[in-house]
């Protein structure tokens, strides 16, 4: 199924339609804090990012809608 397929389904133009850009923002998951927290990259040629709160590095890196429903944070 291509793209030219899909456009001739009228799920397709609904879900077009309830399209937000904010969705794909990218926002950073502290699992120590549980929660959406600002950054630090030390080290700017690592991938590697600390929690401005806790410190720690145990950090999540996905769209903020994503993070909200697989750590179901309210």
């Amino acid at each position: 199924m291509s793209y030219n397929d899909l456009i001739n389904i009228d799920e397709f133009w609904q879900k077009k339609e309830e399209f937000k850009e904010e969705r794909w923002d990218v926002a950073f998951y502290c699992k120590d804090c549980r929660k959406i927290v600002q950054t630090n990259r030390p080290n700017p040629n690592w991938y590697k990012f600390v929690c401005n709160e806790c410190w720690w590095s145990n950090i999540a890196i996905w769209t903020f809608e994503w993070l909200k429903s697989n750590y179901k944070i309210k």
